[in-house]
């Protein structure tokens, strides 16, 4: 199967060429009956969300003639970074356990009809078998099969006008993809990013923000010529500290200021073993082991900090650790929590009236909706996963010896985050996640020792 690779980003960039003339199209195999496409002035702009957000990632990099803009809805930048993390095996958020190959079978259509079937099931079970061998589910290592679905690599094509949306807690596709391909693309072109509070959620249709509009707007402008004063900021972000506030900013990460933060004077143990009672029921409902891992309830170290002044965090939260392994392995898990019951946004949107926007989604009325601003115990601001192999390199595998020190930095997924003096923040470390990572209860433990380690906020003055 070509999933996710420029093969199938191509069969893409065909349709553009066509629109353009430079590609031929027939009504069906038999290429008895040519289409040509002489309605189309061949500007063209494709959007959507996830896996048509991807898409659109991975067209624009091919720099295609005729593509004038992409809409990239939370959409992944690398593969690798969608189902593996620093050297680790991982999940996408909300569906343990899946991997690519998992995605290859939801996405090969031609199984739905009979005659497809009957003629390439057979080779494709065997392409599936091969991508199994290729994906590498034992070692979580970057090789080339990865290599050929990272976008990344060719964002310097770019010539299309880029807008993202991407949510500050979407574990789905996790906002280092956003942040990655922003900051890669090249310094010429037009780019913009919607950063909301959302999960991985459409936007057009918010009471706060008339992003449908905006984007009308910059169609009419890219698509059809009109000319207008009509001008996108660079990068628009939803205030986590107000319901419906939107604030323009100038970057995404890359700031120069930080804040350091000492986690403490003593050595700290996280066992990684639970008892098969508990292994058997976090394994069975994810969000059991997620609501007690808030609580303090499972195998975790946890760092309550207190926030002395006011931080706009923008970028990438980084940990520098002193720790060891009872064994020749490890992983490390990693979630920065702002604690204290108050009002939070809440990352999936709530109805505020039914039905009442017209020509919505598949041209019918729709929901107006608004993330809900709620109180809760808690709210996630970021986290991270890391196989202790990998500790300083993501293509340089190290021995892990039992109980012996080894100090490191770890990265968390970037944000964009307002603290406010007097909050607290909350540092978990722990082992096996059981949403995200592979679930291992081996017999180990990891020593951090907190006197010669420390947490950095990047933030924007």
């Amino acid at each position: 199967m070509t999933n996710g690779d420029y093969r199938q980003v191509e069969a893409y960039k065909n349709v553009i060429d066509w629109l353009n003339g430079r590609c031929r199209a027939f009504t069906d195999h038999s290429r008895k009956r040519q289409v040509k496409a002489d309605w189309s002035n061949g500007k063209v702009a494709t959007t959507g969300l996830s896996y048509l957000g991807t898409m659109s990632n991975g067209l624009a990099t091919t720099g295609v003639d005729g593509l004038e803009v992409i809409i990239a809805e939370a959409g992944i930048s690398s593969w690798y970074n969608y189902y593996r993390e620093n050297g680790l095996v991982t999940s996408p958020g909300g569906y343990p356990g899946e991997d690519f190959d998992s995605l290859d079978e939801l996405t090969y259509s031609r199984n739905l009809l009979a005659g497809d079937f009957i003629r390439g099931n057979e080779a494709h079970k065997t392409s599936i078998e091969k991508l199994k061998k290729n994906l590498d589910r034992k070692t979580g290592d970057y090789n080339q099969f990865w290599h050929d679905r990272n976008y990344l690599l060719n964002a310097q094509k770019v010539k299309a006008e880029v807008v993202f949306t991407h949510g500050s807690q979407d574990w789905n596709v996790k906002p280092l993809h956003v942040y990655q391909m922003f900051n890669a693309l090249p310094s010429h072109i037009n780019k913009h990013l919607f950063y909301h509070n959302g999960a991985h959620v459409y936007m057009n249709n918010w009471q706060s923000i008339d992003f449908r509009e905006s984007m009308n707007a910059l169609l009419t402008q890219k698509l059809l010529g009109q000319s207008t004063d009509y001008q996108l900021p660079r990068i628009v972000w939803q205030d986590n500290t107000a319901p419906q506030t939107w604030l323009s900013l100038e970057d995404f990460g890359n700031q120069t200021d930080h804040k350091t933060f000492s986690l403490g004077t003593e050595e700290a143990v996280i066992q990684n073993h639970y008892q098969s009672s508990d292994f058997e029921r976090f394994g069975k409902t994810y969000q059991t082991f997620n609501n007690e891992l808030y609580q303090g309830k499972v195998n975790q170290v946890t760092i309550d900090l207190p926030v002395t002044e006011d931080l706009h965090l923008n970028g990438r939260v980084k940990l520098n650790l002193r720790l060891k392994s009872s064994t020749n392995k490890g992983l490390l898990s990693a979630q920065l929590l702002e604690l204290g019951q108050k009002k939070y946004l809440q990352p999936y949107p709530g109805v505020l009236a039914a039905r009442t926007i017209d020509n919505g989604r598949y041209h019918m009325l729709e929901n107006l909706c608004e993330l809900p601003f709620s109180p809760t115990a808690q709210r996630v601001i970021t986290k991270g996963y890391l196989n202790l192999q990998n500790r300083h390199d993501l293509l340089k595998i190290e021995v892990v010896k039992p109980d012996e020190w080894m100090e490191f930095q770890f990265e968390l997924q970037p944000t964009i985050y307002k603290l406010k003096k007097d909050d607290t923040i909350r540092l978990v470390l722990y082992t096996t996640d059981f949403e995200i990572t592979i679930r291992d209860n081996t017999d180990y433990q990891l020593t951090v020792d907190l006197s010669q380690s420390s947490l950095e906020i990047p933030y924007q003055k």
